[in-house]
């Protein structure tokens, strides 16, 4: 187990393996993903983690990311990581493994609200992109976490304020109505940012987990089709490499702007997943409703021609999407569509990208 730092300001990310060359070539792919951005950690085995977890945490840092191995002598990966959950509910939960069925991930899931989990052996790309992902996302809900702080601070200042005001209504009535409705703006603001992705204004990871649980149980109550589209920006890091961040941020903007006008019902919702990823859940629609509006999308962003001369599809920016549909039951969770859209997605990328795949073109849970 490598030292921890005692008082360090920067998130800690750690990471568990039985093997001494695993751990030492994640702390290199870390380090290059991260720079500086966080203090990587290693634990040899189950019970070295969660003594390094407690001493980070006596020394209040903060633990954002763990990474375990799911095949160890002492522990096993789902078992630590609900271990993990009980001690810092916060700390997000990468599992990495090479057997792991679909019954181990699904315990991991429901003991330790398992974030992702990567298939050994990793592919880099893929780690850098999964890791950068949850550290921002940490990031975000920390932030989030201190603007809802600062929102219920407004909220007994608004209390406290309507009981001063009261007694002062009558001859300061007009300096009532504007502080009451300052607050109740900033009140407004910061509801809106709590659900907001802050580049595209789109609604973020945390607003698009609570609609699709409160639209999965409508559709069971409803007995209606529940569909979703997953969109991908492809070879986004080349755009990046080619044109900038800042460039990057802009692309992202317009790409979301394009979404969000190609999608009408007041019930649909159009969320950024993360990094390049856009999300849009269609309650009351099944799988050739949600293609149309894919290929709808897909069709505006390139005929924006926006360039992108280091894509390796067109000399314009290009979308892949994965589309599922299906009518929830009582007994399944919504990572069943989620899982089944992910596929579709990554059999479009796998197909030369720029296309549309929907999960009854290939076998997965949905199609089968």
């Amino acid at each position: 187990m490598s030292a921890p730092h005692p008082h360090t300001p920067k998130p800690v990310v750690i990471c568990v393996d039985d093997e001494p060359a695993v751990l030492e070539s994640l702390r290199i792919e870390l380090r290059r993903a991260l720079g500086d951005e966080c203090v990587i950690e290693t634990a040899e085995g189950a019970e070295d983690a969660l003594s390094l977890m407690e001493e980070l945490r006596q020394d209040d840092c903060e633990i954002a990311l763990v990474l375990s191995d799911y095949i160890m002598p002492d522990l096993k990966g789902d078992e630590l990581l609900g271990r993990i959950h009980q001690m810092s509910p916060n700390t997000l939960k990468i599992m990495l493994t090479g057997q792991a069925n679909l019954e181990a991930v699904s315990n991991a899931l429901k003991l330790s609200k398992l974030y992702r989990y990567i298939s050994k052996p990793w592919n880099p790309e893929d780690l850098k992109l999964t890791v950068l992902d949850a550290v921002h996302s940490y990031l975000q809900d920390r932030k989030i976490d201190e603007q809802n702080y600062r929102l219920m601070q407004l909220n007994q200042e608004l209390a406290q304020a309507n009981q001063e005001l009261k007694r002062l209504v009558e001859e300061q009535s007009e300096i009532i109505a504007a502080r009451t409705a300052e607050l109740e703006r900033a009140n407004q603001e910061l509801m809106r940012l709590s659900i907001t992705d802050s580049l595209t204004d789109l609604a973020n990871r945390r607003h698009f987990d609570a609609v699709l649980s409160q639209e999965w149980l409508s559709a069971i109550r409803e007995k209606t089709s529940l569909a979703m589209i997953l969109a991908d920006v492809d070879f986004f890091k080349l755009y990046n490499d080619q044109y900038g961040h800042h460039a990057g941020d802009i692309c992202l903007q317009r790409v979301a702007r394009v979404i969000q006008e190609a999608v009408h019902r007041p019930r649909d919702l159009v969320a950024r997943y993360g990094g390049e990823e856009f999300v849009i859940v269609l309650p009351n629609t099944d799988i050739q409703g949600a293609a149309l509006i894919a290929e709808n999308i897909r069709q505006i962003i390139y005929t924006e021609q926006i360039p992108h001369q280091a894509s390796l599809v067109k000399p314009y920016l290009t979308l892949s999407f994965g589309i599922a549909a299906l009518l929830p039951a009582p007994q399944e969770s919504p990572l069943v569509l989620f899982n089944a859209t992910d596929q579709a997605l990554y059999q479009a990328k796998r197909q030369g990208r720029n296309q549309i795949v929907t999960a009854q073109q290939f076998k997965t849970p949905l199609a089968s």
